[in-house]
């Protein structure tokens, strides 16, 4: 598993792209290199052939046969010193000199070349030998071969060939040496500003990216980046405390008109007026409510409420406690114990209390279940009622602030309640989910467990 999470990581791929443009990039240079030297080399041999074989015609026709077959012998004395091969032939194909018994068998090439392999006695041993010769028409049907020994030539080209192999071995090897420690270097930058990226969506916006030193792209990147989030902190923590300061405001005058209507209610002397003062009182009631749904969803949105290991089965053991005594049909709860996430306690308690009450509310008379299991690294709670449901269009816009369903019309509720169980998912990089019942309505929520 290490492995395949490693050939997949970026050092890998790094590692692998580096060596491979090195190895390549010394291959297409070596080759060069070595196609080059073995064509001059080549080239000046076949030269020197040419230029033996037409000396030799030149003496041929300025001396007689018999000077000339002992020119030939003498230059075929010793193949090991001189490194040549000779044979001379008349028009008859008798052998008339040399040092190789090989030219009736052999069909020069256009060019007036041929290469072969020969045994050649030195003291009491035979070695074979590599020759390349030219075939020399003398006039009057005499032929001569001549050829020097290529062994020399071929070994130069294997050593030289191994040479390139292994120096492209050692420029792969250096080369994945080389991207590895430059994909380690990206990758541990990209996991320290990851790690911190976490830390800032988590709520933590006095985090900072770390910045290397090294003054590069990266760093100025990085550098720009922390400016826009103390810049972020700065307006985060205005509009916190004018929405601290606002809503405090808010609350005071809320509470000061309900407890002038309490007073008026007290002295009401018609059941007309009485009448009046509880609708009064109802609508404050209901804007104090949407007051406090529009913070906690506010709160929740910010990214900046606390967030601290909280067991998830014991609060949802509380609230179906809560709301035991006051459902129509005994509530189903199926809890697994000691599910623990990172989340923020009251947010997390408000989203359930927010399911139950519109389980409660769309489907009254009607049994509401509540199940909380654990799926692998998952805590997953279903809250599933028999109510009307929502249709599956209209399921997108069911978690849209003020947004209420048809049908709700007369049901208490100012459509936020799925609105805050939308944005505390969100802050706790949870899944919400609106699933059909049939009948009904199952809304599923999955949270990612604590150290997992």
């Amino acid at each position: 598993m290490q492995l395949v999470r490693f050939l997949r990581s970026s050092i890998a791929r790094v590692t692998v792209l580096h060596g491979l443009v090195l190895a390549a990039s010394m291959i297409a240079v070596l080759a060069g290199v070595y196609l080059a030297t073995a064509r001059l080399i080549a080239t000046e041999g076949d030269q020197l052939l040419s230029i033996e074989a037409q000396s030799l015609a030149e003496f041929f026709h300025d001396h007689d046969v018999d000077a000339f077959i002992g020119e030939v012998a003498e230059r075929a004395e010793d193949p090991w010193t001189r490194g040549g091969v000779y044979e001379l032939r008349n028009a008859n194909g008798d052998f008339l000199a040399g040092n190789v018994v090989i030219l009736p068998e052999l069909k020069p090439s256009n060019s007036g070349f041929t290469e072969f392999e020969v045994a050649v006695a030195r003291a009491d041993t035979e070695a074979s030998r590599s020759i390349r010769a030219r075939i020399q028409d003398l006039g009057q049907g005499y032929r001569l071969l001549v050829g020097h020994d290529v062994q020399d030539r071929q070994a130069f080209r294997t050593v030289m060939l191994r040479s390139v192999i292994w120096a492209i071995l050692v420029t792969l090897l250096f080369g994945a040496a080389g991207g590895w420690w430059l994909g380690h270097r990206i990758s541990s930058t990209a996991q320290a500003i990851n790690a911190s990226a976490a830390r800032i969506a988590a709520g933590n916006l006095t985090e900072r990216l770390p910045l290397n030193g090294s003054g590069d792209e990266i760093d100025t990147l990085v550098a720009r980046f922390n400016d826009l989030l103390a810049r972020v902190d700065t307006l985060t923590t205005t509009l916190r405390a004018v929405l601290d300061s606002t809503a405090h405001d808010l609350r005071g005058h809320l509470n000061r008109i309900r407890g002038a209507a309490q007073e008026a209610s007290l002295k009401a002397t018609t059941p007309e007026e009485q009448q009046s003062i509880q609708t009064v009182l109802g609508e404050i009631d209901r804007l104090s409510d949407t007051l406090q749904g529009l913070l906690r969803i506010a709160l929740a949105e910010s990214g900046t409420a606390p967030l601290d290991d909280v067991d998830f089965s014991q609060i949802a053991q509380d609230l179906v406690e809560f709301y035991q005594p006051v459902a129509d049909e005994p509530l189903v709860s199926e809890i697994t114990p000691g599910l623990i996430v990172r989340g923020h306690r009251q947010l997390l308690a408000q989203s359930i209390s927010n399911l139950l009450d519109n389980a409660l509310k769309y489907a009254p008379h009607t049994p509401v279940g509540l199940r909380l299991t654990r799926e692998g690294s998952i805590a997953v709670l279903d809250i599933t009622d028999r109510g009307p449901g929502i249709p599956a269009e209209q399921r997108a816009y069911a978690t849209m602030r003020f947004r209420r369903l048809p049908g709700s019309s007369g049901l208490p509720g100012s459509g936020l309640g799925l609105s805050l169980v939308a944005a505390v998912a969100r802050l706790h990089q949870a899944e919400l989910k609106l699933l059909d019942a049939s009948p009904g309505l199952r809304v599923r929520l999955s949270i990612p467990l604590a150290n997992t």
